[in-house]
């Protein structure tokens, strides 16, 4: 599983208990609803798209302007890229000898990246994994850095995308490409590790890099310049999950209290906090500033949030109270507001929901 164990220690720490396998939405089912924001259960309609196969905590289901849902579904025996699209899910394939393919991110145009993988097994440690662009029914696998693997993790809507990738020495740098020839993303000066996972329209590339072989601080590009964006107060581990067009980046990093998620924004890292109960962390943002992402709640386990107007709400209180669901993590916000979550009723596995205002 070493693919898809990214942001390595950091990311591990958070998602102890950020993660939505069946086992800790089943713990789930005894939270209190959060009080953090008023009850308003007709703010948003929900949309359920069907059973979500868990894959690894860093794997998220991204929506475009227009409500399309990049994802990934089973299908007979294996799992496979995927579009909610239509009111429907449409089986997007595979490569010819990738029995395996996840759909990591989709633009305004429809086209869709992610990577394609050897196995049955979308996380076998001794399998290949190769990044992919899929664009006017045409699918390009895309080559490395110079190692074995590759995964295309963000795309923007001038078909850039970005990822990571193995070097020959065994290395993993982040990336970006047009659709061809991979560019070498580089590190930090002391690390030798970074990656990639969203590209703005503007170009602007949000990841994590390591510092000096052990600890990773959420990063920045910009004209294939890296910056390091630091920590929030007290923290050494921090990671940039997504960027939108105005260059404001979310992600976690770590407090002495635990991780929290930020938004980072005029060139200061602020502190999002937590429904009332460690870890957050943020995974989307979209153009008005509009955060979504996964925090810890009061007792035991964790709900979707939305940060609005310097406020962090719960989503499932402005979700009708006798619908059944319990959001645990929000993916995506897009501009019309809509919102892709992981969910599940009880005696359920988890669901890939969409939210509609």
């Amino acid at each position: 599983m070493r693919r898809l164990q990214t942001c390595t220690a950091v990311f591990a720490v958070v998602v102890l208990c950020v993660t939505t396998t069946i086992a800790s939405a089943i713990f789930s089912l005894a939270d209190p609803i959060s009080k953090t924001a008023p009850l308003n259960p007709k703010s948003y309609s929900i949309e359920d798209m069907g059973e979500l196969p868990h894959i690894a905590d860093d794997v998220l289901a991204p929506l475009n302007s227009n409500g399309q849902v990049a994802c990934w579904m089973r299908n007979a025996q294996n799992i496979h890229a995927s579009v909610w699209q239509h009111d429907r899910m449409v089986d997007l394939g595979t490569k010819q000898g990738y029995p395996t393919s996840i759909a990591h991110a989709i633009n305004t145009s429809g086209a869709v990246a992610g990577w394609v993988n050897t196995s049955n097994n979308p996380v076998d440690s001794q399998a290949t994994t190769r990044g992919f662009i899929l664009e006017n029914k045409h699918f390009r696998v895309l080559s490395t850095l110079g190692g074995q693997d590759s995964r295309v993790l963000g795309l923007n809507d001038r078909g850039r995308a970005v990822g990571e990738a193995d070097l020959a020495k065994g290395q993993r740098h982040a990336f970006l490409t047009n659709g061809s020839a991979l560019i070498d993303l580089g590190t930090l000066p002391a690390g030798t590790f970074s990656e990639a996972y969203a590209i703005s329209n503007t170009d602007i590339v949000a990841g994590v890099a390591d510092i000096d072989g052990r600890h990773k601080h959420a990063v920045a590009w910009t004209d294939g310049k890296i910056a390091d964006l630091g920590t929030l107060p007290g923290g050494v581990d921090s990671c940039a999950r997504s960027v939108n067009d105005k260059g404001q980046i979310v992600g976690f990093s770590e407090m002495p209290q635990g991780y929290h998620a930020f938004l980072y924004s005029d060139e200061t890292m602020h502190d999002l906090g937590t429904l009332g109960s460690d870890p957050s962390m943020a995974s989307g943002i979209n153009n008005a500033g509009d955060v979504v992402g996964t925090s810890g709640v009061a007792g035991y386990g964790h709900h979707a949030f939305l940060w609005k107007k310097d406020q962090m709400l719960d989503l499932n209180t402005l979700i009708p109270q006798n619908c059944g669901w319990i959001l645990t993590n929000a993916f995506s916000i897009n501009d019309r507001g809509q919102i892709t979550c992981s969910g599940f009723r009880k005696g359920e596995s988890a669901h890939l929901i969409l939210l509609t205002p």
